[in-house]
C-alpha cells in the first residue's frame, strides 16, 4: 500500500521562491535584450532615431494613404464614421500583426551570438522584440488618435472599450503566437520566411482593413470569414467605433484562434528550441 504525505509548508514556499527568482532572472534577460534591441536602433547618428520613428508612424502613414485613397474617391464617412477614425483603429491593429510576420520571427537568427549566455534563450530574444515592436506601433496608434482629436475633433466611443480592448488583447496573443511559431520553423527553414512574406502581401486587402467587410457582396463575405483578423477588425471597430458587424463574426473563432496561435507558438518552439540555435 503506497502511503502519499501532504506537501509541507516550506516545500510551497520553497517552490514560489525558487518560482519567483526564475522569473525574476528572465525578466532581466529580456529587459536587457530590449535595452540592448533599442540602443542598436537608435545608434549614435540620426538614422537609427528615424528608424524607431518610422515604427512609430507607420500607422499613420498608412492612414494618411488610405485616406487619400477615401477622399479621391468622395467618400469621408464609413457607415457614419470619419474615414481617418475608421482606418486608425484599423491600421494600428494591422501593423502590429504585419510587424509580428515580418520583423519579430528574424529575431531568432539575429541574437545567435547570446545565445552562448546560460539565461538567454530564443524565447526572450522573440518576447523582447515583439514588446519593442508592440510598444512602438501603439504608441504611434495613440499618437494618431490624438491628433485625430486634435485636429478633426474625432474620438473613439468609451460605452464598450473594455470589451474592445479584450479583442485587442486576443489579437496581440495572437500575433505573438503566429510570430513564434514563423520565428521558429523561418529560422530553421528560410524557405518558410520567404513564402509568409510573399502570402503577406495581400493581406491588406483581404482583412477588412480598408473598408467594412458588410459592404461587400455574400460570397466575399463568406470568404472572408476564414481570415481571423477580418473578425478582430470588425469586432473592434463594432465596440470603438459603434459600427455595424458582418453577420459571421465569431467570438468563439477569435478565441480560439489566439489559443491555437499561442499553443503552437509554444509547441513549436519547445519541439525545436534546441535546434534553432545550431548554426
Amino acid at each position: 500500500m503506497t502511503l502519499s504525505y501532504p506537501a509541507r509548508p516550506g516545500s510551497i514556499r520553497r517552490f514560489f521562491s525558487d518560482m519567483r527568482e526564475g522569473l525574476r532572472r528572465q525578466g532581466n534577460v529580456v529587459f536587457a535584450l530590449i535595452f540592448r534591441d533599442l540602443k542598436s536602433r537608435s545608434g549614435q547618428d540620426s538614422y537609427g532615431l528615424l528608424s524607431l520613428a518610422g515604427i512609430v508612424l507607420e500607422p499613420a502613414v498608412g492612414v494618411l494613404a488610405l485616406s487619400a485613397f477615401w477622399y479621391l474617391m468622395k467618400r469621408q464617412e464609413i457607415q457614419g464614421v470619419h474615414v481617418v477614425l475608421f482606418l486608425a483603429v484599423s491600421m494600428t491593429a494591422f501593423s502590429i500583426v504585419r510587424r509580428a510576420i515580418a520583423s519579430v520571427p528574424k529575431t531568432i537568427r539575429g541574437t545567435r551570438a547570446f545565445y552562448a549566455f546560460p539565461n538567454v534563450k530564443p524565447f526572450d530574444a522573440v518576447l523582447a522584440r515583439f514588446v519593442i515592436e508592440l510598444v512602438l506601433t501603439v504608441l504611434g496608434g495613440a499618437v494618431l488618435l490624438f491628433l485625430a482629436w486634435w485636429f478633426l475633433d474625432l474620438a473613439i466611443g468609451m460605452d464598450y472599450f473594455l470589451e474592445g480592448m479584450g479583442v485587442f488583447a486576443m489579437l496581440i496573443a495572437a500575433a505573438f503566437g503566429v510570430s513564434l511559431f514563423v520565428g521558429v520553423y523561418g529560422t530553421r527553414f528560410p524557405m518558410v520566411f520567404k513564402g509568409i512574406q510573399f502570402m503577406s502581401r495581400g493581406l491588406l486587402f483581404i482583412s477588412a482593413v480598408m473598408h467594412p467587410a458588410n459592404e461587400l457582396p455574400a460570397e466575399a463575405q463568406d470568404f472572408l470569414a476564414w481570415n481571423p483578423l477580418v473578425h478582430y477588425m470588425e469586432a473592434m471597430r463594432g465596440f470603438f467605433l459603434g459600427m455595424d458587424t458582418f453577420p459571421a463574426l465569431s467570438f468563439t473563432y477569435m478565441t480560439g484562434f489566439a489559443a491555437v496561435s499561442v499553443f503552437m507558438g509554444f509547441i513549436s518552439y519547445y519541439a525545436n528550441r534546441h535546434k534553432v540555435i545550431e548554426r
